[in-house]
Formats: C-alpha cells, structure tokens, sequence
C-alpha cells in the first residue's frame, strides 16, 4: 500500500504509523525504513507499507498537541 503525506502548514510533522513499518519513497526510488517519519513544511512524501496485518491502525502526528488537534486518522483494512 501507498500513502501519501502533505504538510500544507509552515511545520515539520513526524507521522506515525501503527502496526508497519514502512519504506519511503524518494526521487531515487527506495530509501529507509521506519515507522516515523518527518514531513516538512509544505513538502509531502510517500510511503509504501505491506498490508501483512489486518486491523484498524493510527496514524498521527508525533507532535501530541497536533494529534489533540486532530491531526490523525485511522488506517483500515481486512484480509
């Protein structure tokens, strides 16, 4: 699966995803691994994950008053 991050703000996010970690994407391809990730101001990037376990997953920003905003959302998905 991909997802696609945009930072429309003039903050840096680090976005997390529970339950995977994921390889973000970069103009050469494929770059590192994680389960965090920052996304800077007025940028978006990429990340793709494996769909290997089933469930309702958080994503959210690591920046708690961001997440107390409500800057997170579920990932969903079945076998």
């Amino acid at each position: 699966m991909r997802l696609r991050m945009r930072n429309k703000s003039a903050m840096f996010h680090p976005m997390h995803l529970h339950g995977h970690a994921f390889q973000v994407r970069t103009q050469a391809g494929r770059g590192p691994r994680k389960d965090t990730v920052t996304v800077l101001p007025g940028r978006s990037l990429e990340v793709d994950f494996d769909a290997d376990n089933p469930g309702q997953w958080l994503t959210h920003c690591h920046n708690v008053y961001h997440g107390e905003a409500g800057m997170m959302t579920i990932v969903s998905y079945v076998e």
